[in-house]
């Protein structure tokens, strides 16, 4: 059976095959992946007013967090010793962790 050819955009006219349709699909998952986490902005976290080292834990927790919720360019980072003794990194490390999450959370 034959499908009949819709009056519309070429994309659709000419058709959308298999190998296209695999090429589209990568290519979202791709985006996804990378738009779910966006990287953390150590200069403008500075610039802001954080300490450095609250920065440090926001910038491992963050990376903690994307890679806790699937991303696969992000890894588990977290400096046990700075953790338990510097009271800024850990808060850092906790709110970059809960932001990640939510970030990747909320784009998917």
């Amino acid at each position: 059976m034959r499908v009949p050819r819709v009056k519309g955009p070429a994309l659709i006219r000419k058709g959308f095959g298999d190998q296209e349709m695999r090429k589209v699909l990568v290519a979202v998952l791709v985006l996804g992946f990378v738009a779910g986490c966006a990287s953390t902005n150590r200069k403008g976290l500075l610039a802001a007013g954080y300490s450095p080292e609250y920065v440090d834990g926001y910038v491992d927790g963050y990376s903690a967090g994307c890679h806790v919720v699937g991303h696969p360019f992000y890894r588990f980072t977290r400096n046990t010793t700075r953790y338990e003794q510097d009271h800024q990194y850990k808060r850092g490390w906790e709110d970059g962790f809960t932001i990640a999450r939510c970030d990747y959370a909320a784009f998917w």
